[in-house]
């Protein structure tokens, strides 16, 4: 029998060596909803403008830090304006306690909870701009399916 070395340091390697926790659910996730509808989705709106998600994506590293990037639209064609898109972006930490997830976006002292359920996540988002202060969760899959 023929065994390669590269499986025989995977089994030879210490148990020390075990990534954290972080790790079992590091990878990048795509944003799939937000409120539990279907993207895009209208977060908020004024007499002359709607504000919505068009799509998200977060980023769990192997080190227990994240990246979270949320493309909104601004449109304002009802009152004559245009609609204008842009993206927020949020970088940090990250804590997994069983299937409970903690955002710690860098400088703020702000936490953002969340669950975790095999192949996705959903986890509140940070205050998006020029969007009320209500709070917003929303839905990530893991990314490739």
């Amino acid at each position: 029998m023929l065994v390669s070395l590269p499986s025989l340091l995977a089994v030879a390697q210490p148990v020390s060596a075990i990534a954290p926790a972080p790790t079992c659910r590091a990878g990048p996730y795509v944003m799939s909803a937000v409120d539990q509808s279907d993207l895009p989705q209208l977060v908020g709106a004024t007499s002359l403008c709607d504000q919505l998600v068009a799509r998200g994506a977060l980023d769990l590293q192997t080190d227990g830090t994240f990246l979270l990037q949320v493309a909104q639209i601004q449109d304002c064609a009802r009152s004559g304006g245009a609609a204008d898109s842009f993206t927020t972006t949020v970088t940090g930490a990250f804590t997994v306690t069983g299937t409970q997830l903690t955002l710690h976006p860098a400088g703020t002292g702000l936490q953002y909870g969340g669950t975790l359920s095999p192949g996705a996540l959903e986890v509140q988002l940070p205050r998006l701009p020029l969007v009320s202060s209500a709070s917003h969760v929303a839905r990530f899959v893991k990314f490739p399916l």
